[in-house]
């Protein structure tokens, strides 16, 4: 029998490295304090999403469920007991409490039980190991392939599992869920432990209270060391994996019947070896991330930026709400957000402003290195406008007030996580001239002073290093406008080093809402996963006070749309399928992420060249959603004559939506026609059509269509969801095997 490679829990657990665990929760108070008072948040209720995704820099997929986990009471808010007990216990707590908390991230739908479709949709958003952060599409199918063989030692042959069943079989059987999850969390945690102990001289009057106590040394905890050769990269980055043989302390695992579970296949204590960490090798940072977590960007002035870039009415169709078809007319009470309200005039950009650009979350050293940044005296002004001054310190994404700069009583601190730093100008304040910078905060900013304009620049120049500032045109250059308002405000760029040509969409903030910001962020997290040949490519994005930069791969061959009305939708069946073909794979891609797009359209659907032999490229993914296999959504977005039946009813829906939209658009290509439509363009119409009518082949249109094609679109466009044909069964359907050898 071969040997088991073993892990002691309170070795990973040391990765945290909090001196004094009572400070954790006085830190994480305080935060929650700042936190609750951002603009999207509610001092009352608590932390809203949108400020917890902020803070907690995760995929978007991941930071949903912790959030979704941490919401007991689900009212949409973390309050103080939320936010500070389930991190507190998350990163201090023992095996049995940390292995709680990320159980309940794993239940979705909060049941009690976890089940094998959610587990694997979580998994796949962990980082991989890749050099060079560039993670190929084959690459990501063999990380897809190592969770199936996770899924399936750990679940064996259950559907789904419960918390002591769980549990079981990570401390005997396979421990790759449990440890990857928790160290990716170790790993990306959003304070250090130089940052609490900042908090020692905290003097104001409630600082006593202390919400958990300081958690005990659990007994020794040994779990079955994950597989080395691992693609996932958390619990290597974390360990460094250095074996020690024949250790006294590996946990006794005679007890396999335990909870009523057989285990099987389990090494005796002799052969087990106990995994432990080299304390020299916790260091180096996010080396293999896959995805881009925020870091600020500064936009420095081009003397010929106006000139060079002209005003684009182009419109943006994401996010979007349900349209007839492009061009027609919005329906109402869907949403009240209106990109074409917020374009963006170049001429009107304020490129003096701060944006924002992805980087890797840095690791201190050692524990012991200085984590001030910089310090200096602040001033401020009082309600009733008289300055008052302060002893400020940059650490870390902290910053923190003190009355005397021997920092022996902290006054209060603020989290610089989501916000922009601009230099606001020359004030004069009681006769007084003093030179201004303003922290923005979503809807909120925070004004500062100082009495000399080069102290002024100190501070903003710290601040933007601590954010993590760049310049925006050290990266690209920005040229004229490219699209037909098919998908956007879009300019062509070049960046500077490699002289590709790109393509940069930009969105802008000012009337976007909690949840309309929410989507974008979604998308640009659904665009960094994907690494398909058939799903556009992210390449980078900034984001200021204002507005949000998506530079996307540059595509020059129109999108579909165009295309079907450039050939006079005269096409045959094999490059139709050719084209199907290549849309299903992207969509299988898609779906086997969790992702369902939402709003498949010819116009969301572009070629990569103009030539014959022209890529399919799906993109906009604004009103995606990521989703595990058994959840279900009733938003009421797409685009109408492409929509699914059960969108259109508000039943709660999955991914299935989108082999509906496959559907009409396989029907529009081969037709020129849509299978619900109407004359007057009336949508009350087309929806009735769409919910209650069986598709109709005309012999105009389809006499010298063959029947498998016909088939396959009827079985596209089946009204109830779960008899609508699945996306495997789609790539392996006859018409499209036949015509794409």
């Amino acid at each position: 029998m071969e040997s088991q490679d073993y892990i002691n829990f309170e070795d990973v657990r040391k990765f945290i490295n909090i001196e004094d665990p009572t400070l954790l929760t006085t830190y994480l108070k305080e935060v929650f304090k700042d936190l609750s008072d951002r603009g999207d948040s509610n001092k009352k209720k608590g932390i809203s999403k949108i400020t917890f995704l902020e803070y907690i820099k995760l995929p978007v997929f991941i930071a949903e469920k912790v959030f979704q986990s941490f919401d007991l009471d689900n009212d949409g808010y973390l309050s103080v007991k939320e936010f500070v007990e389930n991190l507190t216990l998350l990163y201090l707590g023992d095996f049995s409490e940390t292995i709680k908390i990320i159980f309940n991230i794993l239940d979705f739908d909060k049941d009690g039980v976890i089940i094998k479709g959610d587990v694997k949709i979580l998994l796949s958003y962990l980082p991989l190991k890749a050099e060079k952060n560039k993670v190929e599409y084959k690459f990501q199918m063999e990380s897809l392939e190592e969770i199936e063989q996770i899924i399936k030692i750990t679940f064996s042959n259950c559907d789904n599992l419960k918390l002591y069943e769980f549990t079981n079989i990570i401390e005997t059987k396979k421990s790759d869920i449990f440890l990857q999850l928790l160290c990716f969390l170790y790993f990306s945690k959003p304070f250090s432990d130089s940052n609490i102990n900042m908090l020692k001289y905290y003097k104001r009057k409630n600082s006593e209270m202390r919400i958990a106590n300081s958690p005990p040394v659990s007994p020794a905890k040994n779990l079955p060391s994950p597989n080395r050769r691992s693609i996932f990269s958390p619990v290597d980055q974390i360990l460094k994996l250095n074996l020690i043989e024949n250790d006294e302390d590996n946990l006794n695992l005679n007890n396999n019947e335990k909870n009523g579970i057989n285990i099987s296949g389990l090494t005796n204590n002799k052969d087990k070896k106990k995994i432990v960490i080299n304390n020299a090798d916790l260091t180096g940072g996010h080396v293999d991330m896959i995805r881009m977590s925020n870091q600020k960007i500064t936009v420095q002035k081009s003397d010929d930026i106006n000139s060079n870039i002209k005003y684009s009415k182009n419109i943006f169709n994401s996010p979007s709400v349900i349209l007839k078809r492009k061009d027609k007319i919005q329906m109402k009470n869907i949403s009240d957000f209106n990109l074409k309200d917020n374009l963006v005039k170049m001429e009107e950009l304020n490129i003096n402003d701060n944006l924002t650009r992805s980087s890797s979350f840095k690791v201190p050293t050692t524990v012991n290195d200085n984590p001030i940044l910089y310090e200096d005296w602040i001033y401020k002004l009082s309600e009733s406008n008289k300055i008052k001054k302060y002893w400020l310190v940059i650490a870390g994404k902290d910053i923190y007030y003190y009355r005397s700069e021997k920092k022996d009583e902290l006054l209060g601190m603020h989290n610089l996580s989501g916000s922009f730093v601009k230099e606001t100008g020359e004030k004069k304040i009681n006769n007084e001239k003093l030179f201004s910078f303003a922290i923005q905060f979503s809807s909120k900013a925070r004004n500062y002073y100082a009495y000399t304009r080069d102290a002024c620049e100190s501070w903003v120049k710290n601040l933007k290093e601590s954010i993590g500032y760049k310049s925006f045109f050290d990266f690209y250059d920005m040229l004229e406008d490219i699209g037909e308002g098919k998908f956007g405000v879009v300019k062509l760029g070049v960046h500077k080093k490699t002289k590709e040509k790109v393509a940069i969409k930009i969105i802008k903030k000012e009337s976007m809402n909690a949840t309309d910001i929410e989507l974008v962020k979604s998308e640009i997290d659904i665009m960094k996963l994907c690494r398909h040949p058939n799903i556009v490519t992210l390449l980078d994005h900034f984001e200021n006070s204002e507005y949000i930069f998506i530079i996307m791969e540059l595509l020059t061959g129109g999108d579909l749309e165009e295309y079907f009305h450039k050939i006079k939708f005269k096409i045959n069946e094999s490059k139709a399928a050719t084209i199907m073909f290549q849309l299903g794979s992207g969509i299988k891609y898609l779906h086997d992420y969790g992702v369902l797009h939402r709003d498949l359209k010819p116009e969301n659907i572009m070629l990569s060249d103009n030539t014959e032999k022209a890529t399919i490229k799906i993109m906009d993914f604004g009103l995606s959603k990521i989703m595990g296999p058994q959840e279900r959504v009733a938003d009421g977005f797409g685009t109408l004559s492409f929509v699914a039946p059960e969108v259109l009813i508000r039943q709660p829906y999955n991914k299935q939506i989108d082999i509906w939209s496959l559907g009409v658009i396989l029907y529009y290509m081969l037709s020129g026609t849509l299978p619900f439509d109407d004359e007057n363009d009336n949508e009350e119409v087309i929806a009735k059509m769409t919910v209650f009518t069986e598709v109709q082949f005309p012999n105009r249109y389809w006499s010298k269509r063959s029947e498998e094609v016909v088939d396959l679109i009827r079985k596209c466009l089946i009204k109830n969801p779960e008899e609508r044909i699945k996306i495997v069964e789609y790539l392996q359907h006859k018409w499209i095997k036949s015509l794409n050898k």
